[in-house]
């Protein structure tokens, strides 16, 4: 079980020395897939979960969604208690052992409540057009293949061949780790068809799910159009529902082209396809982002022409893969944001690094902070061995995949800190991870003291 330690001293007495309220809201944006049709409706918070409330008002429309704050509202206070500190005086529950660094720091006196790890709800979204039958290069050219988009060498394995084999690698990966994986493809009709309930929905990766996902692949085959932007639209909308993917919730879009059907289905209106892919990115992503689901993108050979498209919506869909990264011009195909897999290579083995990468940045151990703790927090790790001794984590701004080992601050699409999540890096995640009965403390209101 993992516990959330709020202090009892400074900015942070209201928040953390009263019982968690459950009636106290905080302002989430606006979730606005949904419609103004009755006076009071539920609506997503930040945190992936369907447990806000916005009301409908006839000329205004709907209102801001009300959500509990995501931290408190799964709070349940503990009876641990920790010597030399005293409890607030309407608390009955007195404070945990903290670790050696933070005995004996006044400020960091604290009641502890518990919390889980977010999991993690990763949904995706296939491109399986017509020009995913033609071998990746160096077998056969881009040209090649959009000239005929059929398998130069069919005794060689296709785009989709790789891809298939791929997933499947990354699906059994994922097997029992606390995620849950879905499956969706594009066209579903063999021309511009989307359908916003996924071929495979979205569970945990069990034995049977893995079934389920590796038959859904066997029985495709590539034909059809490429409409990124009603898939990816779509899978938004899905994971919009109640219910259907809590906690951490991603897309995952792989497309080895450019967007061909826009609004109308036309792939020679270029206006139509442009107005298209700019509702994506300045409306869709937008919502997406407001209820924290976030797009990974993969740009396979074929998407030379779409990388500044596909880069902006990694940008805006909150993946980046670096803070510096080429963006800001959808129609140009210049960008890195994404998972560029068009620069040559062997197209498997960057294919299933991409996707390893992409897991495990999905499974990384985040946990919820309480609202407006700022960056007053200290982390520590308690083993479930008898009478293990709390151990506390350096704060390192190192990204988790360039080695960072203790934990740090999520990040926004521009980069900047996210204070409502705290996440672990490195071997620090690992032994969370490994032990499931371990518990992690977010000790609140003195500065971190391991940098």
């Amino acid at each position: 079980m993992k516990r959330i330690i709020a202090a009892c001293g400074g900015i942070f007495l209201t928040l953390a020395c009263s019982a968690p309220s459950q009636t106290t809201p905080v302002t989430a944006p606006i979730a606005s897939a949904l419609s103004c049709e009755r006076a009071q409706q539920t609506c997503d918070c930040p945190d992936g979960f369907t447990t806000g409330l916005q009301t409908c008002d006839a000329a205004t429309g709907l209102s801001p969604c009300s959500c509990l704050a995501s931290a408190a509202a799964a709070m349940q206070p503990s009876a641990a208690t920790s010597a030399g500190a005293s409890a607030p005086a309407a608390a009955s529950s007195q404070v945990p052992r903290v670790c050696s660094a933070l005995a004996g720091i006044g400020s960091c006196d604290a009641r502890s409540f518990r919390a889980e790890e977010l999991p993690a709800s990763i949904l995706f979204v296939v491109d399986r057009s017509g020009s995913m039958a033609c071998n990746p290069p160096p077998v056969q050219t881009i040209e090649s293949c959009s000239a005929m988009p059929l398998a130069a060498d069919p005794s060689k394995p296709s785009r989709w061949e790789i891809t298939v084999d791929a997933l499947n690698g990354v699906f059994s990966t994922l097997q029992d780790n606390h995620a849950g994986v879905g499956l969706n493809f594009f066209s579903v009709d063999n021309a511009c068809g989307v359908n916003s309930t996924p071929s495979v929905g979205i569970h945990d990766v069990s034995k049977p799910q893995l079934d389920a996902l590796a038959a859904a692949l066997r029985g495709i085959s590539p034909r059809g159009g490429t409409p990124i932007v009603g898939a990816v639209t779509l899978a938004y909308a899905h994971l919009h529902e109640e219910a259907k993917a809590p906690g951490k919730r991603f897309v995952v879009l792989l497309t080895d082209g450019e967007e061909s059907c826009g609004f109308g289905g036309k792939e020679d209106d270029k206006a139509d396809l442009a107005a298209a892919q700019k509702h994506l990115l300045e409306v869709e992503v937008q919502k997406a982002r407001s209820v924290n689901i976030r797009t990974f993108v993969i740009g396979a050979p074929g998407s030379e022409h779409a990388r500044g498209f596909l880069s902006q919506l990694a940008f805006a869909g909150g993946t980046a893969r670096t803070t510096g990264c080429a963006h800001g011009n959808p129609e140009s195909d210049v960008g890195d944001c994404h998972y560029d897999l068009t620069q040559g290579g062997d197209f498997a083995k960057i294919l299933g690094d991409a996707l390893a990468d992409i897991s495990g940045q999905a499974l990384s151990c985040e946990f919820p902070t309480p609202i407006a703790s700022g960056r007053d927090i200290n982390v520590q790790v308690t083993a479930s061995t008898q009478n293990a001794a709390p151990l506390c984590l350096p704060y390192d701004a190192r990204t988790c995949d360039a080695g960072a080992n203790g934990f740090q601050f999520g990040k926004l699409p521009d980069g900047s800190d996210d204070l409502s999540k705290v996440v672990l890096c490195g071997p620090a995640c690992e032994q969370v991870r490994h032990d499931p009965g371990s518990t992690v403390d977010l000790i609140l209101g003195c500065n971190a003291v391991l940098q």
